[in-house]
Order: structure tokens, then C-alpha cells, then sequence
């Protein structure tokens, strides 16, 4: 198998840009992040790492350059989900109402992707690994993918259904000994194990809050951190702006960050790191 990661969960998460250069200046210095760019062969497509030298470098996502098409078009995080079949997995989306966007297509010798829309809109991946050397290296810690949320204007539980039997996820409501959320909230899981040889909670789901109603629905990336306030205010030194200030909820200290280009992601300093 080429990865450890498990079928059905987050395998790797990338933005769009329209500005490559300002990218990668703000994340870098923001998480202290390595770049490795792919050269003219991919599109300039540009791998960021934990790690200084390509021996030790650890993979937590890419940037990649907007198309000819569309030049000017604000940048977005999104998530791609691990497959085993790529061209199976993007025609049984279709059946189940999904839109796709690209067609599955064999990335080298690495990896086949397809870019698709849920029946609400929210746009994922499907990511069908052919190498060990693709997919997250560094994950679950400060400057890596810790989480990833669905914000959804409506019941959470009725939108991660498309995904649930795509993907064969777990989607469970909170308990009655669990801390509430200020917004119906659903957490989610794979059936297939992990590392620790049981089933894998990778995120959640819930409804849209305050300005979100403004937003359509979408995948949120959240990153660790050692701290949630320093690097909200470094950020806004770097350029980006405060999108939902930092907060203590259910998982633990959070904020919404917003890129120079218009990136929303999550920053997160919580249990889901220990």
C-alpha cells in the first residue's frame, strides 16, 4: 500500500493562487514552511513542507498557480480524500449527485486526481495514491493539517450523507456528555483503521455562523499551532487579515485566517494534536 493513510480520509490539501511569489512568502514565514517547486512540466505546482532540505522534508500541502483561464481568480484551500480507484470513485460521486469538475488524469507516476462538486457545491478531491511519496508526511502537529471542517448553511447531517456513502464514513452527533457547539455539529470518521489499528476522526461538520451565511459551502483546512493569538497577529503583520478572531470552542483554542489572496483556513491549538 503506498500510504498510510487511510481509504476514505483527507490525503493531501492545496490552494489555488493567483499570486505565487505573495503565497508563498506569507505561508512560509507564517509556518515556517519549506517549498518545492515541480518546474514547467506541472505548471510551476509547488510542494510545502516541514523541513529544510528535500532529505528531511515532510509534506503538508501545495500552492498552485491559477490557470491561463482564470488568472485573477481569489485563492481557495481544498481537500482531497483518499481513493483506491479514482475513475470507480468519481463515477459513483456522479451517481450520488456529485459535479465533476476535471475528469480523473494520472499525475506521472504518482498519483491519479479528480476535482468534483458535492450535491451542495462544496468542491473536494479524489486522490488515488500510486507512490509512497505522495500524500501528507507531517500531520497532526503544529504546522501541519490537524482537522478539516464542513461549513454548511443547513442540517450537517443531511449534507456529509453524499459523502458518508462515497467515502464509507462514520458520521456521529455529539453525545450527551460532550461539550455543545453554538451550531448543529456532527463529527466525522473513517471505517477503515489507522496506525492505531482503530477507526480514524479526522473532522467535522457543522452549520454556518454569522457572516459564513454569506459563504458557499466548503471544506475548511485548519493547521496546527502552537499558538492561536501569536500566529493570528503574525499573520495580519504578513499581509492577511482575521476572518473570526481567535476562540475557545469544543476542540480547543481556534481562528479563521484569510491569505493576502483570499485564502480562508483555520488556525488550531487543541487535544487533536496530543
Amino acid at each position: 500500500m503506498p500510504t498510510e493513510i487511510p481509504l476514505g480520509a483527507p490525503i493531501w490539501a492545496d490552494a489555488n493562487t493567483p499570486d505565487l511569489a505573495r503565497d508563498l512568502d506569507f505561508y512560509m514565514r507564517l509556518f515556517k514552511w519549506t517549498s518545492f517547486g515541480t518546474g514547467e512540466e506541472f505548471g510551476h505546482y509547488t510542494e510545502l513542507c516541514l523541513g529544510s532540505t528535500v532529505s528531511v522534508a515532510r509534506a503538508v500541502g501545495g500552492l498552485a498557480p491559477n490557470p491561463p483561464s482564470t488568472p485573477e481568480a481569489l485563492s481557495e484551500w481544498g481537500v482531497a480524500f483518499h481513493v483506491a480507484d479514482c475513475f470507480q470513485a468519481a463515477a459513483d460521486a456522479e451517481k450520488l449527485g456529485a459535479h465533476i469538475v476535471s475528469h480523473p488524469v494520472r499525475v506521472g507516476d504518482d498519483l491519479v486526481y479528480a476535482a468534483l462538486k458535492d450535491p451542495d457545491g462544496g468542491a473536494f478531491g479524489l486522490f488515488e495514491p500510486m507512490s509512497e511519496h505522495v500524500g501528507f508526511t507531517a500531520y497532526g502537529e503544529p504546522g501541519a493539517a490537524v482537522w478539516f471542517e464542513y461549513v454548511y448553511d443547513g442540517a450537517p447531517v443531511e449534507a456529509m450523507q453524499f459523502y458518508s456513502e462515497l467515502l464509507n464514513w462514520s458520521v456521529k452527533t455529539p453525545g450527551e456528555d460532550e461539550a455543545s457547539h453554538d451550531a448543529p455539529y456532527v463529527g466525522l470518521w473513517t471505517h477503515h483503521h489507522g496506525l492505531t489499528g482503530s477507526a480514524v476522526e479526522f473532522g467535522g461538520a457543522r452549520m454556518t455562523l454569522g457572516p459564513e451565511l454569506r459563504m458557499k459551502p466548503h471544506w475548511l483546512v485548519c493547521f496546527g499551532t502552537d499558538s492561536v493569538d501569536l500566529t493570528a497577529a503574525k499573520a495580519v503583520d504578513l499581509g492577511g487579515r482575521v476572518a473570526v478572531a481567535p476562540v475557545d470552542d469544543p476542540g480547543g483554542r481556534m481562528a479563521v485566517l484569510v491569505s493576502p489572496t483570499g485564502a480562508h483556513f483555520t488556525i488550531m491549538s487543541s487535544k487533536k494534536m496530543d
